[in-house]
């Protein structure tokens, strides 16, 4: 008994390593894609990803509430959505942020292409 749940600990740790690990590498390729591709400065890149990780939970909490309907979760993401790129936009302008945008879609777009890809497996 003790050794199942010995290994077990010992998997939800490493599994738990794995994914920190992954989302460390996820980070950095976010930062190296605003720099390379959209070519912001070191300091605009940290202000984007502070704005990104202030919204990311609000837009969670909104995509997880069971109690709205899916018409209130597209309004109220909307809203979040649009308040956030005022924020780029007023970090940024409007060319550097509209650039940001479509960066971001381009990741998103390549997650669900790569999501397909694993589940072919």
């Amino acid at each position: 008994m003790k050794k199942v749940i010995l290994s077990l600990c010992f998997l939800f740790a490493l599994t738990t390593m794995v994914f920190g690990q992954r989302a460390a590498e996820r980070k950095e390729e976010i930062r190296k894609g605003l720099k390379e591709q959209v070519k912001l400065t070191d300091e605009q890149i940290t202000s984007v990803v502070a704005i990104e990780e202030e919204f990311r939970p609000k837009l969670r909490a909104i995509k997880n509430d069971t109690a709205m309907s899916e018409e209130d979760k597209k309004a109220k993401s909307k809203a979040l959505n649009d308040e956030k790129m005022a924020r780029i936009v007023t970090l940024l302008g409007k060319d550097k942020a509209a650039e940001v945008q479509t960066f971001y879609s381009s990741l998103k777009k390549g997650d669900k292409g790569a999501k397909k890809e694993e589940n072919k497996d």
